[in-house]
């Protein structure tokens, strides 16, 4: 009797947990032998080789082992669990993540119950790591953990908090959007309203929000509107904002009763007012009120975020008011100068003699009477800024000008100093009936108010752009047509290019040559349509290193929803990648070290090098072990209790336990048969086969096997093309989806067998994993249950079944794809659940003729003696080699014997007469059975073999194509059929 020890040495804990990490020193101190893990010297390597990994690593990592999931970190993770560390260590998940365990426990089952990896990018979790539930963002790997027995015993994480980087993105695109719709605002009202509507697709950030304008009148907007949410009639305190206060922070309890929660499940706490400018007078315009985030009570960016929205309704607002002020003015002009908005004058002869104005006109001038003077004379103060010569140059030419915002300085008050103003204006030359130049009328708009308003909405930019500026990753935007003009600093700098020259095509430069192209297209399919782009492209950093980086963009829009600008952003995953390749290493590790430790986990290494086929195998296994171990009980006990009565002399009932031996073995060789048609390495004897009437001969049997509540109909194309296929497999296939289709209608139904000719082009044939060409179609078609997609998906899977405990074996599918598939054909599932499913079989054409009749078998003759012939045995099994030679000596043969190829080469090299070789396929000693008959064939040319194979080798024996003189059994066989084969290969003619 032993007993665990309750203490570890050093040596132990240092190769436990090695490194100086703080974890690994708090893990060497930790108290293991108390909890159910034991001492960590007693721990498996497949648990230990991960803890290794994850201390040395500087990525956020963490395992779970055990029922409970006992967890581990390392120092990488620890800022993530806030003050919840170090006293989570070793405690289970459930405890340590109480807070989101629910949300996360199907995915540790499909871990842990599955062996599936689960993947999620940017998920959002509400952590309590600092006292109160937390707004972050998580992108991880959970991946299974193997203990020494092959079962999953744990699991790793991989993650990467993307926190800032969500939060980062979601305020940008708030910010564009708002900049998108304040755009064509052309009210304070629609301001107000546009405002609204914008802020309302973020109710993370803010799950609620208002604006106040203040009137200089009256001071705050009346905002007692009944029918307005309770937060818009609330009284704010706005008198520090009034007083100059940059933003003010109010309690809600005494302020709201019931403020609205947004996108959150808890109501805010706090709300933050921050004031609107107005760059026309001394104190703020107005302010707005943002509900803060419950979630993130400590953000520190959240005041920044609010001012720059501020920073866009100010530059909106003063974008209206010009516009306001402008359209006032412009209907004063109206009403008080005759119909026109605008100044005009008419200029007479060479000098451009003053011969008329409207009012617009002379409120351009100072009311200067200006009427019957030169220009020159008229506006002295203009002279030297261009506008002259213009005229000169239209009333010498006949061609018009056209100016827009052109920058004047002129006196715009009487006996004031001149000014600078922009205008809009024509000059449009006046034409005499001969169609000679008289003179030029002038027409045009003080514009100066309007690019003051284009002016604000650059700035409005301009603190976009400052945002971009900021933030941690790459930005950029680009027209409507796709070209890239602007790029933020910090994409310079990761580039090591001069600013302007990724402008264009030029941002081509830094992209991977192998990227480029699904880079370029992915974008030009986004132009196309308008749908967000993204796209993975490596960009070479300044230094020449390349790092992989995700790049997304989103159209802006205008309100008639035509695209004005895209922004986007890179983001750099490189080290997301890496996780992702480290845990392949870690993988490939651990089957590495598995492998060398036991040979029981041989299945484990084909599971790490396809882990989609985990559940499969693992099923696989299970399935066989437990068939098998069922019929070698059948056999040892049948041959252990045939001892016993021979012992006692009690031979009436050896032929029973003989019988029953023999059964299990030939029920064990059915099930071979079954598992090597699903993996398709059956030996099989295609012949040209017509579908039509096979299943003509299987008929009145398909009809007693479903039963009399089962109609069955069959629909025979006519002209039905032939088939190369091996018929007993077909007849057994058939034969399967007959009886899967009968237990699908317990109450009884319709089954439908349906052949047809098909032509599949190169659509049809992708659709069906098939290359194009012509095709027979098996379809069996019932109406009973149906499948679920989940059902279909797994259909064909060995050891599957939804049928109940002890119906079935789960095998019959298998084997029918396992033989299509290897026949060069294809299966497919058509299925609705409560209408019913069809199975459809797809073999290639074969272009002669299908046989007509098949061969009786001969029936094996028990009392047949040989005359003495002489047969070499090579068999590298012994038992198999010694029940072949005396069933051959039994029936009159000289037999030789050997091992190995080159003891049998030895053998049929010599002068000895030999008239039939029987060989193993796979041997030992360098040669295969094949290359032993190549090599006797050289110097007995004549040579009969028979190959014998416990699988279909098809590549040793050329793929089933023999020479002639050459035939193959298949293990198992029985003795009367080794006999009948034997007699019939030596009494055949050469």
């Amino acid at each position: 009797m032993t007993t665990t020890p309750t203490t570890t040495e050093p040596g132990v804990l240092d190769d436990a947990f090695p490194g100086d990490s703080a974890l690994s020193a708090l893990m060497r101190a930790h108290d293991w032998a108390s909890t159910p893990l034991g001492p960590p010297g007693h721990w498996p390597e497949g648990l230990k080789v991960p803890v290794r990994m994850m201390l040395t690593s500087r990525f956020e990592m963490w395992l779970g082992w055990g029922p409970d999931l006992a967890f581990f970190y390392n120092d990488a993770y620890a800022p993530t669990l806030g003050i919840k560390h170090p006293g989570v260590l070793g405690r289970p998940v459930r405890a340590v993540w109480s807070e989101i365990y629910d949300e996360l426990s199907g995915r540790f089952d499909t871990v842990m119950r599955e062996g599936v990896a689960t993947w999620d990018k940017a998920l959002l979790l509400l952590l309590e790591r600092n006292g109160y539930p937390e707004e972050t963002y998580h992108t991880f790997s959970y991946s299974p953990l193997r203990g020494d027995s092959g079962a999953v015993e744990g699991l790793m994480c991989i993650v990467t908090e993307e926190t800032e980087r969500v939060i980062s993105e979601r305020r940008i695109e708030t910010l564009s959007r708002l900049a998108s719709d304040l755009l064509p605002a052309r009210t304070r009202t629609e301001v107000v309203a546009r405002f609204r509507s914008a802020l309302a697709t973020n109710t993370r950030d803010f799950p609620f929000c208002d604006i106040r304008l203040f009137n200089e009148a009256e001071g705050v907007e009346p905002t007692d509107d009944p029918g307005a949410p309770p937060f818009r009639r609330a009284h704010w305190p706005l008198a520090p904002i009034l007083a100059g206060e940059a933003s003010v922070r109010a309690p809600l309890a005494s302020l709201l009763s019931d403020p609205p929660k947004g996108a959150w499940a808890a109501a805010p706490h706090e709300a933050m007012i921050v004031p609107i400018a107005k760059a026309s007078q001394a104190g703020p315009g107005g302010a707005l009120i943002f509900g803060l985030n419950p979630l993130r009570p400590g953000d520190a960016d959240i005041t920044g975020f609010a001012q720059l929205i501020a920073g866009q309704v100010a530059g909106a607002l003063a974008a209206v008011d010009a516009l306001v002020a402008e359209a006032a003015e412009t209907e004063r002009l109206r009403q008080l100068f005759l119909q026109s908005p605008s100044f005009i004058a008419v200029l007479r002869g060479p000098r451009h003699r003053v011969e008329m104005t409207n009012p617009g006109y002379q409120q351009l001038v100072a009311h200067r009477n200006v009427v019957g003077k030169d220009i020159r004379e008229a506006l002295p103060e203009v002279a030297g800024q261009g506008f002259f010569e213009l005229l000169d140059e239209v009333y010498s030419t006949g061609q018009p000008f056209v100016g827009r915002a052109v920058p004047i300085t002129i006196q715009r008050v009487p006996g004031g100093e001149p000014e600078p103003r922009l205008l809009d204006f024509v000059y449009q030359p006046i034409r005499a009936a001969d169609g000679s130049v008289t003179g030029v009328f002038v027409e045009g708009v003080d514009v100066t108010a309007v690019q003051e308003a284009l002016a604000a909405a650059r700035q409005s930019e301009q603190q976009f752009r400052s945002l971009a500026e900021a933030m941690p990753n790459h930005a950029w935007s680009s027209g409507p047509d796709g070209e890239l003009d602007w790029f933020n600093t910090r994409t310079y700098q990761y580039s090591g290019m001069p600013v302007g020259e990724l402008d264009g095509a030029g941002w081509a430069a830094i992209v991977h040559a192998d990227d480029l192209a699904a880079a370029a297209q992915a974008w030009a399919s986004s132009l196309a349509s308008g749908a967000p782009y993204e796209a993975e492209f490596r960009l070479r950093r300044a230094d020449g290193a390349w790092r992989w980086h995700i790049a997304r963009a989103i159209a802006l829009r205008s309100e008639q929803g035509e695209i004005t600008r895209w922004v986007g952003t890179n983001t750099d995953i490189e080290d997301q990648k890496a996780a992702v390749q480290v845990l392949a290493d870690h993988n490939a590790t651990l089957e590495r070290e598995v492998q060398e430790r036991t040979v029981e986990l041989m299945t484990a290494e084909e599971a790490l090098r396809q882990s989609q086929k985990m559940e499969a195998v693992g099923q696989l296994t299970g399935g066989i072990a437990h068939d098998f171990n069922n019929l070698l009980t059948g056999i040892t006990a049948s041959l252990e209790m045939l001892e016993t009565r021979i012992a006692q002399g009690r031979l009436d009932a050896v032929p029973r336990y003989v019988e029953g031996a023999q059964s299990a073995a030939r029920r064990a060789s059915a099930l071979t048969q079954r598992l090597l048609a699903f993996s398709r390495q059956q030996t099989l004897t295609p012949r040209p086969t017509n579908a039509n009437r096979l299943i003509g001969d299987m008929e009145e049997l398909l009809r007693r096997t479903i039963g009399p509540n089962v109609q069955m109909e069959v629909v025979g194309a006519a002209g039905l093309w032939p088939t190369l296929i091996d018929r007993n497999q077909l007849e057994n296939a058939v034969l399967n989806l007959c009886i899967n289709a009968r237990d699908a209608m317990p109450d009884g139904g319709k089954l439908t067998i349906e052949t047809a000719n098909k032509w599949l082009d190169d659509r049809a044939g992708k659709e069906r994993e098939l290359p194009p060409g012509q095709y027979v179609s098996l379809c069996v078609s019932d109406t009973g249950a149906g499948m679920t997609p989940e059902v279909i998906q797994r259909a064909f899977d060995p050891f599957f079944t939804t049928k109940p405990l002890g119906q079935g074996t789960g095998l019959g599918l298998s084997m029918v794809y396992g033989f299509v598939r290897q026949s060069g054909g294809q299966v497919r599932i058509y299925s609705e659940l409560d209408k019913g499913t069809t199975m459809c079989l797809y073999l290639p054409r074969h272009l002669g003729e299908a046989e007509t009749d098949i061969a009786p078998r001969d029936t094996p003759s028990a009392d047949y003696i040989a005359d003495g012939e002489t047969i070499l045995v090579i068999d590298d099994e012994a038992t198999v080699r010694m029940l072949l030679i005396e069933t051959l000596r039994d029936a009159g043969y000289i037999t030789l014997e050997a091992a190995d190829g080159p003891e049998g080469l030895k053998i049929l090299q010599s002068d000895t007469q030999i008239d039939l070789l029987i060989t193993d396929v796979g041997l030992p000693g360098g040669m295969n059975g094949r290359q032993i008959a190549d090599a006797a064939r050289s110097v007995r040319p004549t040579l009969k073999v028979l190959f014998i194979t416990g699988y279909a080798e098809n590549a040793v024996i050329s793929h089933g194509h023999l020479d002639r003189y050459m035939q193959v059994v298949t293990k198992p066989f029985t003795i009367d059929a080794l006999r009948e084969k034997v007699r019939a290969m030596i009494e055949g003619p050469l």
